[in-house]
């Protein structure tokens, strides 16, 4: 289960000082139950992908910014830890996952997410079988990444996440770049 509690964040200026008078989430409590599916949805600017980025540790470890208030996952507070005690827990695809690519195959691509967590090879071989056949890319793992579809590379992105065993994903932006197919 996911509990947030008054999660409330600011971007700060170099300075130091918050960017905008009012935090770009403020007070945000939410309760999620295992299986459940949310959507989190509004105008751009609104803060949906800041939202997604603290539930992981991006925000602030990576932006930069400040942030308070709790968030409980089986019920340990992960608020303010760094991306990589999310790893196992937490898998991300950003809103353009081209740009967080670091292999140039499908299959490197899906592969080096599990090296970092040193998954047995025999696991990853597993894992890439099953995650090939879920998100149809059973034909693609040789491909090049930059010769896919933008939904494909959703996909490629979506399998990398998951290798990790995480049993939460956060998919930002889900549907920019859907195939017609």
């Amino acid at each position: 289960m996911i509990e947030i509690k008054n999660l409330t964040f600011s971007y700060l200026r170099p300075d130091g000082t918050q960017k905008s008078e009012e935090p770009q989430l403020s007070r945000v409590n939410l309760k999620i139950l295992p299986g459940e599916f949310v959507l989190v949805c509004g105008p751009t600017g609104s803060g949906k992908s800041t939202f997604l980025k603290a539930l992981n540790g991006l925000a602030p470890s990576f932006t930069g910014g400040v942030i308070s208030g709790q968030l409980l996952i089986n019920g340990v507070d992960y608020l303010g830890r760094e991306p990589h005690d999310f790893a196992n827990l937490i898998g991300y695809v950003n809103q353009q996952p081209e740009g967080a690519f670091v292999a140039d195959t499908v299959l490197d691509e899906i592969v080096y997410s599990a090296e970092q967590l040193a998954i047995p090879k025999e696991e990853i071989a597993n894992k890439v079988e099953w995650l090939s056949k879920l998100l149809n890319l059973e034909g693609l793992l040789d491909q090049a990444l930059a010769n896919l579809s933008g939904g494909q590379q959703q996909r490629v992105a979506i399998a990398a996440a998951l290798i990790s065993g995480a049993k939460i994903l956060l998919l930002d932006e889900p549907t920019s770049a859907l195939d017609l197919d």
